[in-house]
């Protein structure tokens, strides 16, 4: 049964199914149809025995990490999203249903519900980190069962091969203090995990943002999104000239969300604790990227500037 039949197994009164898109490297496909004449997106899932990747050949090992990426990401559907603060919102799913190696998550459509595509402007990164700073304040110290033990995709233990690769010895030296002190801080949250632009949709109106695609969330530090985030959308002279500002307002709304949601921790500790991270969140990205792809156009000076910062920090 390939994945269409198995769709159209599970969910009655679907019509009018069109591919909205292709599923990284072939894991599956974006379906945007009507179920019961309600407008809806389904993502359906079935990860290929061998995965061909323009950049690198996948290991056994990368293989293991992508389906398991999906297993959590129906974990999260199923049994997290569901309890999301307004501030923090995902997009809606209907049902999610999984046989075998195929799954299928069924979503309301958020385009019919008055909601686009996340852009790079002004207003849409403040939003955004509005959203971050919620969902992070939300999850302060939350269980991950189901979820990831680390989020993110590229966290050191889930990247022996690109670690492996490396070439550039200082930074493969402190791979693992800064992976450590990441990982040790005392306070821990859920992060999104794969928190890029691409994954944000906002509603013009209200600019109320719904998240999605979170494959890779699991326990970390506020800050490892932020870093992500605004690395997303912004170049190397944008980051060294508003990141700052940005990071700064990221940390004004996480402290009024933590006397929200967490009214017995002191948000002055939380804030001072991440801010310490900010260049390891910086330097963590850098480690991954220079094993992945050496070359690639998000390695800029702001990112090298804060692995600097890194290795002044530690040397004090």
């Amino acid at each position: 049964m390939d994945l269409r039949q198995f769709v159209t197994s599970h969910f009655s009164n679907i019509t009018n199914l069109q591919q909205a898109a292709s599923v990284w490297s072939g894991c599956g496909e974006i379906i945007r149809c009507q179920v019961n004449g309600a407008a809806t997106v389904i993502k359906a899932i079935e990860v290929p025995s061998q995965i061909n990747h323009s950049r690198i050949t996948q290991s056994d090992f990368a293989l293991a990490r992508k389906r398991q990426s999906y297993l959590v990401e129906f974990n999260w559907y199923r049994h997290y999203a569901e309890q999301l603060p307004h501030e923090a919102a995902a997009i809606h799913c209907i049902d999610a249903i999984q046989e075998g190696t195929k799954q299928a998550l069924l979503f309301s459509d958020f385009v019919a519900h008055g909601y686009q595509q996340a852009y790079a402007t002004h207003s849409h990164i403040q939003a955004i980190i509005n959203w971050l700073a919620h969902f992070h304040a939300f999850h302060l110290a939350s269980s991950s069962e189901g979820l990831w033990p680390r989020g993110s995709y590229w966290h050191l233990a889930t990247r022996p091969d690109e670690l492996q690769r490396m070439s550039d010895l200082s930074l493969k030296s402190q791979a693992q203090p800064i992976d450590t002190k990441l990982s040790e801080s005392p306070y821990q949250t859920l992060i999104h995990g794969d928190a890029k632009l691409a994954n944000f949709a906002i509603a013009p109106q209200n600019q109320h943002v719904l998240g999605y695609d979170f494959q890779y969330v699991g326990k970390g530090v506020g800050v490892i999104d932020l870093m992500y985030f605004l690395g997303s959308c912004l170049d190397d002279t944008a980051l060294k000239s508003v990141a700052d500002d940005y990071l700064n307002r990221y940390f004004d709304t996480l402290t009024l969300a933590l006397k929200r949601f967490q009214p017995s921790i002191n948000p002055v500790h939380v804030v001072s604790s991440w801010r310490a991270l900010w260049c390891y969140a910086w330097s963590d990205f850098y480690r991954f990227l220079a094993g992945w792809s050496p070359t690639h156009a998000k390695i800029n000076g702001y990112m090298q500037q804060q692995f600097a910062t890194y290795l002044t920090n530690t040397k004090e």
